[in-house]
Parts: structure tokens; C-alpha cells; sequence
């Protein structure tokens, strides 16, 4: 198998997992599960541009971080669609951080791995939720 092909099955085997550890909780604990971790992943990118050290970089990311926190936010308020799409701009988010349209260092094959995970994730909150 390719390392795409690897990361493609990575990443769908990766948000399956997760969706099924919280499909163990009852809604709305599930949705829930899901938001905190949508605020925790914009996370991620925030860390690496903090090791990285540049404020541009800093910067973009931490306002993308307040973003996805505030989509979290409202799928827990509103509704939980907000969360779908969170995880669905997150996907978007990550592709740009793969042709290094974002220029916030990361490891090559992190973006796309999380794309996938992230647009499995959002395809089950819209179909499921």
C-alpha cells in the first residue's frame, strides 16, 4: 500500500475509533465528547506554531484555534450541526497546511491524516446528529 493509501485508511480507521468510544456515551454526552474534542484539535496547529516561534504564524493559528473553539461552542448551544461543521472546516484548515499554504511547520503526513479523520467525523455528526 502507498503511504496516501496509508493515510487515507489511517485516518478513516483513527475517526472511526473515535466515533465509536463516543457512541458509548448517551446523547447529549456523545455530541458533547465530540465538541471537546473539536476545541482540543484546533489546538494542535497552535502548538506547533508556538514551538515553531513565528508570530505570523502564532498569530493565524491562534485565531483559527478561537474559531473552531467558538464552532465547539456553539454545538453545544445551538446545535450540534456546528460541530459537523467545525469538523468540516477543520478538514479544509488541515489540506492548507499540506501544500504549505499555511507555513506553520508540521509533520508531512499530519495534514492530510487529519483531514481525513476530520471529514469522517463530520460526515457522521451530519448523518447521525
Amino acid at each position: 500500500m502507498s503511504n496516501q493509501g496509508k493515510i487515507i485508511v489511517g485516518g478513516i480507521l483513527l475517526a472511526l475509533l473515535t466515533i465509536r468510544c463516543f457512541y458509548w456515551f448517551y446523547s447529549p454526552i456523545a455530541y458533547e465528547m465530540f465538541a471537546l474534542f473539536l476545541g482540543y484539535t484546533a489546538c494542535v496547529y497552535l502548538g506547533a506554531a508556538l514551538a515553531d516561534s513565528r508570530i505570523q504564524w502564532i498569530s493565524v493559528e491562534f485565531g483559527m484555534s478561537l474559531l473552531f473553539f467558538t464552532m465547539a461552542a456553539m454545538g453545544l448551544l445551538v446545535s450540534p450541526m456546528w460541530i459537523g461543521i467545525g469538523f468540516a472546516l477543520h478538514g479544509i484548515w488541515d489540506m492548507l497546511h499540506h501544500p504549505k499554504v499555511i507555513k506553520t511547520k508540521v509533520i508531512h503526513w499530519f495534514p492530510p491524516l487529519c483531514a481525513i479523520f476530520d471529514v469522517t467525523v463530520a460526515a457522521y455528526i451530519f448523518i447521525f446528529f
